[in-house]
């Protein structure tokens, strides 16, 4: 019986702490949002140094390795170098990522440049610059809003088909009723796909331990983590379910060098 299968590029969210909730990441500002959010990455004025390893399904060729830096610049500015890889031998794909968010009170906005490197076995290599856009606001105390497209250029990689790069739209909301929890909600479009929707959950159990969950559609899935904080590291680990495939196992670790200034009081949880 003949089968049909449907393959796409696309990053996938970056961390853990992103995977326990269920990829709902986009108002989080820590370094990850580089990867997540380029829009929320100035709400993390501080350096950091970031690694992460997906196992997906437990299968080899599906692996993704990310790692990355943060650095607080001049006049509000935040910056940030990533690269990430996917895949193995016979089909990858890496990515270098250029990312500089900027805030101005209560609202932040960044732009994100990525060299898409996309290799298979037998029919040679392309590169594309995928641009992305994005955006954090603090509407009140407790609501944090968040938008990013990826894309936006809308890539092609070959005229055959018209075959482009995805351009992924996301836009969510997070409550934030005291400083222990964070509940969030996001739709996420892919211009060829139906919409999908991400809920996500993180309590801080203790001031050094964050217990997380998560929800997805299309198609449903779940997510589990926890983080744990000491001295300069955090460390985080989360899995996934799927309907039909093994779970996922997500690990990531966070570097934070010494504090140039004190954070403030107004800025996300990390």
């Amino acid at each position: 019986m003949p089968l049909a299968g449907l393959a796409q590029s696309h990053r996938a969210a970056g961390g853990a702490r992103a995977a326990g909730q269920a990829g709902s990441a986009l108002t989080l500002g820590d370094g990850w949002a580089l990867f997540n959010n380029v829009g929320a990455l100035a709400w993390h004025p501080e350096t950091s140094a970031l690694f992460a390893y997906d196992n997906r399904f437990a299968i080899h060729g599906l692996q993704v390795v990310k790692a990355g830096a943060t650095s607080p610049l001049r006049w509000g500015a935040v910056g940030g170098l990533g690269v990430s890889r996917f895949g193995d031998a016979l089909l990858n794909e890496t990515v270098a990522t250029l990312g500089l968010g900027h805030r101005i009170g209560n609202y932040s906005v960044g732009l994100g440049l990525n060299y898409v490197q996309i290799s298979l076995q037998g029919l040679g290599t392309a590169s594309r610059l995928a641009l992305e856009f994005g955006g954090a606001a603090q509407l009140t105390p407790q609501l944090w809003l968040g938008a990013h497209v990826y894309n936006f250029n809308q890539a092609r990689l070959a005229n055959f088909q018209d075959e482009r790069l995805p351009t992924v739209m996301r836009a969510g909301l997070s409550y934030r009723p005291n400083a222990r929890l964070i509940l969030s909600a996001e739709a996420h479009r892919d211009l060829d796909y139906p919409t999908s929707v991400r809920a996500g959950l993180e309590y801080r159990v203790l001031e050094q331990l964050a217990l997380r969950t998560g929800a997805g559609s299309q198609p449903f899935s779940q997510g589990f983590g926890v983080g744990w904080r000491f001295w300069a590291w955090q460390v985080d680990y989360a899995l996934a379910t799927h309907p039909q495939l093994p779970l996922s196992h997500f690990l990531s670790l966070t570097y934070q060098f010494r504090r140039l200034k004190k954070k403030s009081p107004s800025a996300p949880a990390e």
